[in-house]
């Protein structure tokens, strides 16, 4: 079998975190004995008018990558025209792979523009294309006009939408009410169980040590709330007897705003910026408890790499993190520091089988039961 695996998120030289979880999605499809070929169109924001590299190259895995990296000033112009996109993909796809690798499935990743472009491309091969979906902005892309009917089309063209939740698929049978509900199968993202690995945790009298992972940065609507653990570790350090460390690992144009919060604290606090997985595996290794405070979530991808670590995590009540998080590795709460200060109080006093937390979630997202169930779809899609 043969899958033309199609993304815009990816990682690169430059930016190796930059869609991670696309990338885990095709390491698994190869290890289940798929020939796989990752075709990537990248836009990058530069000084320049315009400038075109394409990089083929045999990644760590055994996967042949073809990278499209367009750098422009025009980016932003660029990232709305889907069909300027697709010209260079087509031309790349004819000129570099097609005829020694014709697939026989195009799985595309998120449904703009990446999706887009595999419609169309499986027009021109005969073949079916299936989406992977990540994006929790659809109800923003359908309010352009020009596009939304493009997207309607694209799912409903599908021969299976994959969104990595349940969450993100209630948003999509939301805003896409024709698209038949048979074709949604839920696969979430993988964490690598290799590196993502459990560790008895070194048990201490006197100190409660806590990890946060995320981006840090602004954005015009900001997704991560960190405000709310620190402010709520800082009211209970006042009245514990425990000495309270929080490491805060990640990078982003934040990070000077959020270390000038922490300054006048009563709590100890170390900023990591970015490390590499197995620096953060290292560091869950050694923390009590996980905190993710978040105003919306698709997936909830660091909140799973504490959970294989055994660690219990602390997190807001939104989007997928219900479906990761229960009483027994966790606690959910709302996003106000009342209720932050009471899951945190509640979350040290509890006692959690660390073993048993990262047991149970390894039955469920590792790498191989993931990859199996793709293989099942594109199994299905061949046959049907």
């Amino acid at each position: 079998m043969k899958v033309l695996f199609i993304s815009t998120w990816y990682p690169t030289k430059t930016k190796p975190i930059a869609g991670i979880f696309v990338k885990e999605h095709a390491q698994a499809i190869k290890q289940q004995g798929v020939d796989i070929l990752v075709l990537n169109l990248i836009l990058e924001k530069s000084k320049k008018i315009f400038e075109k590299r394409i990089i083929d190259f045999i990644d760590e895995n055994g996967i042949r990558t073809v990278q499209i990296i367009i750098s422009s000033i025009l980016k932003d112009v660029f990232y709305y025209l889907p069909f300027f996109q697709y010209a260079f993909l087509k031309k790349t796809f004819y000129n570099s792979i097609f005829p020694t690798f014709k697939p026989d499935i195009i799985h595309s990743n998120v449904v703009y523009t990446s999706g887009l472009m595999a419609k169309r491309l499986s027009e021109t091969l005969n073949v079916p294309y299936i989406i992977t979906e990540h994006w929790s902005k659809i109800k923003y892309m359908l309010q352009k006009p020009i596009l939304s009917s493009e997207i309607k089309s694209t799912y409903e063209k599908s021969a299976k939408i994959l969104p990595v939740s349940e969450f993100l698929k209630n948003s999509i049978v939301e805003q896409i009410s024709s698209t038949q509900k048979d074709k949604f199968e839920v696969i979430p993202n993988i964490v690598d169980n290799k590196i993502f690995t459990y560790q008895p945790k070194e048990k201490r009298s006197d100190t409660i040590r806590f990890c946060a992972v995320a981006a840090w940065e602004t954005k015009n609507q900001p997704d991560k709330f960190p405000e709310l653990f620190i402010e709520a570790l800082n009211i209970l350090q006042k009245k514990s007897n425990k000495r309270f460390v929080l490491t805060m690992i990640g990078g982003g144009n934040r990070l000077l705003e959020l270390q000038n919060l922490c300054k006048d604290k009563s709590f100890e606090t170390y900023f990591n910026g970015f490390m590499s997985k197995q620096e953060i595996v290292k560091e869950l290794h050694t923390t009590d408890i996980f905190l993710h405070a978040s105003l919306t979530e698709t997936f909830g991808i660091v909140a799973l790499e504490a959970l294989f670590t055994g660690t219990p995590v602390i997190c807001s009540n939104v989007g997928a993190l219900p479906e990761l998080i229960n009483d027994t590795n966790g606690i959910l709460c709302e996003n106000t520091v009342e209720s932050w200060v009471k899951a945190i109080e509640k979350g040290i006093k509890t006692t959690y089988n660390n073993k048993k937390i990262s047991e149970n979630i390894h039955l469920k997202f590792g790498r191989e039961q993931i990859g199996k169930q793709i293989m099942e779809v594109y199994q299905s899609v061949l046959h049907s």
